[in-house]
């Protein structure tokens, strides 16, 4: 009985902890750490070892630049031939080599219960028996994975890392919630004129990345909720830091680039909004894909649009990007996304789609929402001409030149 009590209290102690690595951004938004995410990066990097390489967590590579990967990576090496971390490197290459990534491993991991604790934070609704034998596959894998993350969170004493180094975990939120537009998530429902229970973001100092400037990672999961879903971002740090004597050294957390921030917190929480939408539309939006001319294909092609489908998802979501700002009267962040996402990303289109979701800005009775509006974004899109988008290229140019100026 003593031994329950003891597991009790220290279950309660790890939530109250945790519940101060969190800061509220708006009534329905937090930013926050999650000890799953932590967990499984400081696990992956010892499976690494293994296993050569996972996404950008690569064997032989110093992340002196990221104080988290590499102090923790030496304060658990000693758990390096584990049988829990021989374990967790045997499922990590199932999965790496069947998906190539690890993002579907954060969406169930911030699906499932704060560790220590087992089991799903929400329970799903539906059967699942009709599921392909793939995906029954990687929920299996994913189970034993969880499992042995569970295992080496205890065996490894992962809270008691986590709890000594509040000071930089809190240090990073600060840094990070310092450069997130508050008003922006009331402002992104009310211009798309839909709600979503609330929303998540964490960041993961463990989260490697390689070196180098302009180096980051963000990955938005869904998480399932019985009030809908719920937008979620986990997000690596951004910022290149020279290495410390210790952990309680560092003033700077790799969470300072407002640019950065900015993006990925509006930006891919947008996708939420869009994305849904667009399915509906999919074989029409495909049978103009005529329109993803060379012109544009080749400008695109190096940011990883690589057909018509996504071009036209990635200009709607940033054409609302501009707009929200706009309706927060942000003419100066409107004006900064116009030369990021038409100047940097090629989102020669935009000018044409803003002048025609004027419409729906202006006429929110007919329009009440994003969703009953964008039959008439998608009329336009399949009204325009090869040669027209031809001619947006050619206009991008000239936008370039006057940005840079």
């Amino acid at each position: 009985m003593k031994k329950i009590y003891l597991f009790v209290f220290l279950f309660l102690f790890v939530l109250n902890a945790f519940a101060q690595y969190k800061v509220r951004l708006a009534e329905n938004a937090t930013v926050g750490v999650s000890p799953n995410v932590e967990t499984y990066f400081f696990a992956e990097k010892l499976a690494v070892e293994h296993i050569s390489n996972y996404v950008f967590d690569i064997k032989g590579t110093d992340y002196s630049h990221q104080p988290i990967v590499y102090y923790g990576f030496k304060h658990f090496k000693r758990f390096e031939n584990d049988p829990i971390i021989i374990r967790t490197a045997e499922i990590l290459k199932q999965i790496r080599d069947t998906l190539y990534d690890n993002g579907p491993i954060l969406t169930h991991l911030l699906n499932q219960n704060a560790f220590p604790a087992k089991g799903q934070r929400f329970i799903n609704e539906g059967s699942t028996s009709d599921k392909p034998v793939a995906t029954d596959k990687l929920t299996m894998l994913l189970t034993e994975l969880t499992d042995s993350l569970i295992q080496f969170y205890v065996k490894a004493d992962v809270g008691s890392f986590l709890n000594e180094n509040s000071s930089f975990y809190k240090g990073a939120l600060a840094e990070i919630a310092k450069d997130i537009d508050k008003a922006a998530y009331p402002a992104i429902e009310e211009w798309y004129g839909k709600k979503f229970p609330r929303y998540e973001l964490y960041i993961s100092p463990a989260m490697p990345i390689t070196p180098g400037e302009d180096s980051y990672r963000g990955f938005g999961p869904n998480i399932s909720s019985p009030h809908g879903q719920i937008p979620s971002m986990v997000i690596s740090s951004s910022k290149m830091l020279k290495l410390q004597g210790s952990l309680p050294l560092y003033r700077q957390y790799g969470f300072d680039n407002s640019s950065v921030t900015q993006f990925i917190t509006i930006h891919e929480i947008s996708h939420s909004f869009v994305n849904p939408l667009l399915e509906k539309y999919a074989q029409q939006i495909r049978a103009d894909s005529g329109l993803f001319v060379k012109e544009l294909s080749d400008t695109l092609a190096p940011l990883g649009i690589r057909d018509w489908y996504v071009c036209v998802t990635e200009h709607l979501v940033r054409l609302g990007e501009i707009r929200i700002a706009m309706s927060l009267n942000n003419t100066k962040e409107a004006d900064r996304l116009r030369k990021l996402h038409i100047g940097e990303y090629h989102c020669v289109l935009l000018p044409l789609l803003e002048k025609q979701v004027a419409r729906y800005e202006v006429n929110r009775t007919m329009y009440p929402t994003f969703e009953s509006f964008l039959p008439e974004l998608i009329k336009f899109l399949h009204s325009l001409t090869p040669q027209i988008v031809k001619d947006q290229v050619l206009k991008y140019h000239k936008y370039t030149s006057a940005f840079q100026q």
